[in-house]
């Protein structure tokens, strides 16, 4: 369901940043379940964080395309 609709406010011409708000708790919810399945055995833990980075990269991904978000530049390392 998450990646659906961020399909859909990807391809959205007047999306506003405000629309992101329903997507973040549909996420939430699915962190919830991907917590639970790891913690009862049915995914291995890795699994579980792997989904759960793909679907804030997919998110992430959206907000830099609308320009909702702009990554910060990196230090110069010394």
């Amino acid at each position: 369901m998450v990646l659906e609709a961020l399909d859909v406010l990807g391809k959205k011409p007047e999306a506003q940043a405000e629309e992101v708000l329903p997507i973040e708790m549909l996420i939430a919810e699915a962190y919830s379940v991907i917590d639970k399945a790891v913690k009862v055995g049915t995914l291995h833990r890795n699994t579980g964080a792997r989904r759960k980075s793909r679907l804030a990269r997919r998110k992430k991904a959206i907000e830099i395309q609308r320009g909702w978000f702009t990554p910060a530049a990196s230090a110069p390392s010394a």
